[in-house]
């Protein structure tokens, strides 16, 4: 068996295509087999193709009609029908050239057996086509005759003349030049062998004079640029000296970007260095019938070197154009602005460089221009101006564009500005919250956060750092990070912008926020005040501070007692009560220098609150708003504060529309819109993970959180620091206690005999169980419960904070309420109390110590007393006051003690207007017994003593 390769004519394609056939020999002579096709080699395991023969195989299989048919035709098409288009025709068939080409160079390489129109039953060894090692020169011969000019193509192999008639010529592959001549497969590169077709059968063609230049242009142009020339009669004038190169800027489509490309001048024709065009010519026929061919020849040496000149300034050639790779599509021409100076000292000229509907670009760096930046109320006004050239402009004019990502601005003049990529980086945030007004460009002050990367605009008004020595008249003591705190927080006040204090919780957010308002107050001018006393007369005195914090109800009082130890020097006040008490009182609140309210009754009240002009309003606990739907939000944002403060351990729970909320309170429109926020960041950053958006979010809002966590500032803590948080009762709930209060007051106060001891404690136990729930006195009770929404909270904030906390409780029932929640919500907790076995202690210590997702350690205060050392947790929320804090202090020691890496923060949730807070205000007038162990009769005794104070 022998593999050949035969080259047809395929009328339907009207291309010669190749097939592969299996040739056997009979008596001495090799004849066709069979069609070798994968099917017919696969059932002949007796023959094995050769690597070559098998690259030779799939190219032929490539080629095949219906392959073709599959390829280049839509269902009901023809190669016929798709002929009768020109451009698809050629297209098609350069294609199907192109591979057979890529065959034809294999076939001669590997010396594989080839014939041209083969048919069956003929002798192989008859129509078997050699390849030819020599390289065959087209030769065009011109000749001046009477009335025009005769000439003719002839093919030079070393010294030889060929004349195409004089030999058999069969066209293999028009489009690189492939011909058998005389049973030789050779190549005339770079000639297409269709030129040939007009000298297979004549030496001569002759062009009369009249149609010399139409035949010119039409045929003999193309020949012109492959062929060698020679004249007789006339002269041939060759140019291959390379005058001058000039640089042009042109748009790749397909990779859409600016690229630059080169125009080669020869004294007469330009070439582009992209194309593969290497000579040129014209024909120049004279007013006397003189004639004269221009002949242009490019210096591939010389070209070479002005592209190395490029190469060397940093322009990659990418197949004879220039690029400079880059994310966008003007990379190539900025290079090229910079390098301008160079090109031209190296003896490059630039065409004008037009883009987009060939408008015209410029060909110089632009500059800024920064003026002084200006305040106009709530604005900066900044003043920056755009040079290119001899064309000035404002930046504000850049603008839109810079919003729409779009880098290209049409100037007045009708020439197009080109807004360079950096630009966008530097300015794209600007632009966002920028707005143009009156031919100004304002951007808002609580946005100053952007001007940080363009210090030439920084305004000087700005304060950059605050020096604070502590007020003689803030009875505390600030630890460093806390003075640094109060810095920050002056410094955002006399800047006139809002702020946001996150410190994790237990790091003094209250104590910072007394100091600066301390301070604030220091700085407040006296004015004179008229007296209200019958003697009437003037004194001067400080204007009043009138600030308001907004607060959870259970802090109200908290904030209230703390400002008077460290600030009794403020005049301050709680808007609480009834609504007729508070309805005599909203008109004289900014007589205070502080008012104390909650988030419900900001709510209730608003409308008599709006009408009042606040020089703060402060938000505690400041996550409460973040709900932009509530009605909560909507009251406390329709507030007339001039400056604001958020205080928000957690400033984002659940979603960033969370931190949207806040920064809205605290400087209005900073992030823009909600629709613009989630937008630009809630989807971008939440959603797609971008982290361009969200470190565009940070770089906004950045100068307006101070977030420092204890790990941070451990080494400047307290070892201890312990709060009341005071929960106010429901409705139900308080109607209730008072009933339950009146009776035990009726049977413990009005009676003759001794006090049962045991029996006080029983009746004071269900008002210790209803004010912490309902459900602790009368289990079939459905009334709520304002303490177990306060710690629910709290601790719904704990984990989200990751935070571990022993929640302790002198109530086992009051334990199981909370237990019963962290069940529902599937949290992870451990239990102590006095029904788990001894045996199961240590499991349940080990459980909570090791495992990172144990949140709480439920425990009851007798069994929690001694023995534990729990310092997994940083917190300690005691749920209900017990009558003798020593059991409390032993609770608070099971997670306070050595090697506690975290500062401990106690958390006592108390119920107000009842009787844990009496409780709360009797052991704090008895400071020995929290120096003291005194046993738990001996302080029983005391709370006997103090039936009718605990009892009011």
């Amino acid at each position: 068996m022998q593999l050949f390769f035969d080259f047809s004519f395929h009328p339907l394609i009207e291309l010669v295509l190749p097939n592969a056939y299996l040739a056997e020999e009979r008596n001495g002579y090799w004849y066709f087999f069979k069609k070798a096709t994968r099917q017919v080699l696969e059932h002949l395991p007796q023959w094995h193709p050769s690597a070559a023969e098998e690259e030779a195989l799939a190219l032929t299989e490539a080629l095949q009609p219906s392959v073709l048919y599959e390829k280049h035709l839509k269902k009901g098409d023809t190669f016929e029908k798709i002929y009768q288009n020109k451009s698809s025709k050629k297209y098609i068939q350069e294609q199907i050239e192109e591979k057979s080409h890529q065959l034809l160079q294999h076939l001669k390489t590997h010396q594989c057996l080839l014939t041209i129109g083969y048919t069956p039953k003929e002798d192989l060894s008859k129509k078997l086509v050699r390849f030819s090692t020599e390289l065959y020169t087209p030769l065009l011969t011109f000749e001046k005759k009477e009335e025009g000019i005769s000439y003719r193509l002839s093919l030079e192999k070393g010294d030889c003349e060929l004349l195409p008639y004089q030999h058999r010529i069969e066209f293999v592959n028009n489009l690189y030049a492939w011909i058998v001549l005389d049973q030789e497969l050779i190549q005339i590169a770079p000639l297409r062998a269709s030129h040939l077709s007009p000298f297979l059968n004549k030496e001569y063609i002759f062009i009369p004079e009249r149609s010399l230049q139409a035949y010119f242009d039409k045929f003999l142009k193309k020949i012109l640029r492959s062929a060698k020339v020679k004249t007789i009669g006339f002269d041939l004038i060759e140019k291959m000296q390379l005058e001058r190169t000039e640089i042009d800027l042109y748009h790749d489509f397909l990779s859409n970007h600016y690229k630059i490309r080169l125009f080669f001048d020869y004294n007469g024709y330009q070439f582009v260095s992209m194309e593969s065009k290497n000579v040129q010519s014209y024909l120049d026929i004279g007013a006397d019938n003189s004639i004269k061919i221009y002949h242009y020849q490019r210096d591939a040496k010389a070209e070479a070197a002005q592209g190395a000149i490029l190469e060397d300034l940093g322009f990659k050639n990418d197949s004879g154009s220039y690029v400079v790779e880059g994310t966008t599509p003007f990379t190539t021409y900025f290079h090229l602005l910079h390098q301008a100076k160079a090109l031209e000292a190296a003896g490059f000229s630039f065409r004008p460089f037009c883009i987009e509907d060939n408008k015209e670009v410029a060909l110089s760096l632009p500059e800024l221009i920064f003026n002084d930046t200006t305040s106009e109320n709530d604005w900066f006004d900044l003043s920056i101006e755009v040079q290119q050239g001899d064309i000035r402009f404002h930046f504000k004019d850049l603008i839109p564009n810079l919003k729409e990502n779009d880098p290209l601005y049409l100037l007045p003049n009708g020439k197009v500005f080109v807004i360079p990529q950096e630009w966008f980086s530097r300015f794209g945030t600007l632009a966002k919250y920028s707005k143009v007004k009156e031919d100004k460009l304002l951007l808002p002050k609580n946005n100053y956060a952007l001007l940080e990367g363009i210090p030439e605009v920084k305004p000087t008004t700005l304060v950059e750092k605050v020096q604070y020595q502590p007020s003689a008249n803030l009875k505390a003591t600030l630890r460093p990070y806390q003075v640094a705190g109060v810095e920050w927080l002056l410094q955002h006040h006399y800047n006139g912008v809002g702020a946001c204090l996150a410190d994790d919780m237990g790091l003094g957010k209250t104590l910072q926020t007394i100091a600066l308002l301390v301070a604030i107050h220091d700085a407040l001018p006296e004015r004179l005040i008229d007296s209200s006393d019958l003697f009437a007369y003037t004194e001067r005195k400080k204007e009043p501070l009138k600030v308001l914090i907004i607060l959870p109800s259970s802090l109200i009082f908290n904030w209230y007692d703390e400002t008077k130890r460290f600030a009794p020097h403020l005049q301050c006040t709680q808007y609480v009560g009834t609504a007729k008490e508070r309805k005599q009182k909203v008109r004289r609140l900014t007589n205070y220098d502080i008012v104390f309210t909650s988030y419900p009754l900001v709510e209730h009240d608003v409308k008599d609150l709006q009408g009042l002009a606040f020089r703060y309003i402060i938000l505690d606990e400041s996550q409460r708003i973040k709900n932009k739907n509530s009605k909560t939000f909507k009251a406390i944002n329709s507030l007339n504060g001039s400056h604001r403060i958020a205080l928000s351990g957690t400033p984002i729970e659940n979603a960033l529309s969370d931190l949207w909320a806040q920064m809205q309170f605290i400087n209005p429109n900073q992030l823009g819109s909600y629709a613009f926020f989630y937008k630009n960041y809630e989807v971008e950053i939440s959603k797609k993970k971008n982290v361009e958006a969200l470190e565009e979010l940070k770089k906004i809002v950045g100068k307006h959180i101070l977030r420092r966590t204890k790990e941070q500032v451990l080494e400047e803590l307290p070892e201890l620091e312990e709060q009341i948080a005071y929960c106010p009762m429901t409705e139900e709930q308080g109607q209730w206690y008072e009933a339950e209060k009146s009776k035990v007051r009726n049977q413990l106060l009005h009676l003759s005999s001794p006090i049962d001891q045991f029996n006080a404690l029983q009746m004071l136990t269900k008002l210790r169980q209803i004010s912490n729930h309902p459900i602790l006195a009368a289990p079939e009770s459905t009334l709520p419960s304002g303490k177990y929404e306060e710690v629910v909270s709290y601790m719904e904030e704990l984990v989200a904070a990751r935070h571990k906390a022993l929640v302790f409780s002198s109530m086992v029932q009051h334990l199981a309420l909370y237990e019963a929640w962290c069940q529902e919500h599937k949290i992870k907790y451990a239990k102590l109390t006095g029904s788990v076995p001894t045996g199961e202690r240590k499991t349940q210590v080990e459980y909570f110590q090791q495992q990172a997702e144990v949140s709480f350690f439920f425990i009851s205060l007798k069994a929690g007393e001694v023995g534990l050392n729990l310092t997994e947790a940083s917190y300690v929320l005691l749920l209900d006051p017990w009558w003798n804090p020593f059991s409390e202090k032993q609770a608070i020691a099971r997670a306070h003690r050595m090697r506690q890496r975290n500062k401990v923060n106690v958390v006592r949730f108390v119920s107000k207007g009842t009787i844990e807070e009496k409780i709360i205000h009797l052991q704090k007038s008895k400071t020995e017994l929290f120096e003291n162990v005194v046993d738990e009769n001996s302080l029983v005794k005391e709370v006997i003593e103090h039936l009718d104070t605990l009892l009011e």
